[in-house]
């Protein structure tokens, strides 16, 4: 039986501190809390309500439970996607920020063999950003950053503003956790819930392609990204872009000039899809060395089996890693992870 613990490296969570202290002090935060003490619905400053509050992203009980039931020993725990707050002003976004991170980091710290605190930072400012996710690692330990595609429409994850987070980031061995988001649905998606089964995967495909057209994959090559979905579209249309920056100049008017297969195969990516049969499609453009084992707790679009999702795609020589151990290397869960930070090493050793 192998030793290392199955890892889901998508998850949410808001803590239960977290909703006391927006519904007490929320304007300290840049936040207005509204709805029902059962149902509490929140404006960050600069954006719109969100809908109410999913209750499972706050029990943390059941939580563990789930876990238990599916097989999964430990989660990343990432912040509700919706307060990521980019759109807020900047102070603000660095309230939020921090008080989201403490929340997360005093959970996970009450339970270290279940779970992994993943940041937020405020990408309103790439240089504040930076400086945020370096005490996150030194102070908190923490190994992962999540980061959401929507900027209110103005700018995206290819803008040179965020160069300072991407150099930090890389230089840190942090794991990039990018998730979609879009506050403001896109034509056409505004009915049938297409707004999530469509253009979520939609905006990592986009954020994907822009980051690589762009270069920034280039300027930083040993970022550590994960894409959430599979990717989204873009593995599945990976001809045609590959097309576009052929015989398009539009594709290369910002430098580049790799394979776009080249890129996917540096990326890491989630394998919550419902499908094993796209995770197989995924494996043989990158490798099964690239693919992470994810849940998308604890949303209805989530992964209810995501174990077992694993197994049925995957071939047993790399369930291993897949399930746990790529992972476990890349969160310094793991004591040959190349971790030189004392508290982060044994933090993984134990």
């Amino acid at each position: 039986m192998s030793s290392t613990p199955t890892i889901d490296v998508h998850a949410h969570l808001i803590p239960p501190k977290l909703v006391q202290i927006l519904q007490k002090s929320g304007l300290k935060y840049g936040a207005h809390v509204g709805g029902s003490e059962s149902a509490p619905t929140v404006r960050l400053e600069g954006s719109s309500w969100t809908k109410p509050i999913p209750l499972p992203l706050t029990r943390i009980d059941e939580r563990i439970q789930t876990m238990d039931a599916s097989g999964v020993d430990m989660q990343v725990l990432s912040s509700w996607i919706d307060f990521s707050g980019y759109t807020m002003p900047l102070q603000d976004g660095i309230a939020i920020s921090e008080l989201q991170n403490e929340c997360i980091a005093e959970v996970a710290a009450s339970n270290p063999g279940r779970y992994l605190p993943a940041g937020t930072v405020p990408l309103q400012d790439g240089e504040v950003a930076a400086r945020m996710l370096e005490r996150l690692v030194k102070d908190q330990g923490m190994r992962a950053v999540q980061v959401a595609t929507y900027f209110g429409g103005e700018r995206f994850l290819d803008h040179a503003s965020l160069d300072p987070f991407y150099a930090a980031a890389q230089e840190l061995g942090v794991l990039v956790l990018f998730h979609p988001y879009e506050e403001n649905h896109p034509p056409g998606l505004g009915d049938y819930f297409l707004h999530n089964c469509i253009g979520y995967p939609l905006a990592s495909a986009i954020a994907l392609a822009r980051m690589m057209f762009s270069g920034t994959f280039t300027r930083f090559p040993n970022l550590l990204c994960r894409f959430p979905h599979a990717g989204g579209y873009l593995p599945y249309q990976l001809a045609r872009i590959r097309r576009a920056h052929e015989v398009r100049p539009e594709a290369k008017g910002r430098g580049f000039e790799g394979d776009p297969v080249d890129v996917l195969k540096r990326l890491y990516f989630d394998t919550v899809t419902q499908n094993p049969a796209t995770v197989k499609f995924l494996a043989d453009i990158v490798g099964y060395d690239r693919l992470m084992m994810g849940s998308d707790y604890p949303f209805d679009m989530m992964e209810y089996d995501p174990v077992s999702t694993v197994k049925q795609a995957v071939p047993v020589e790399y369930q291993e890693g897949v399930l746990g151990g790529t992972a476990a290397r890349l969160l310094c869960r793991s004591p040959g992870c190349g971790c030189t930070s004392p508290r982060l090493f044994a933090q993984a050793a134990a």
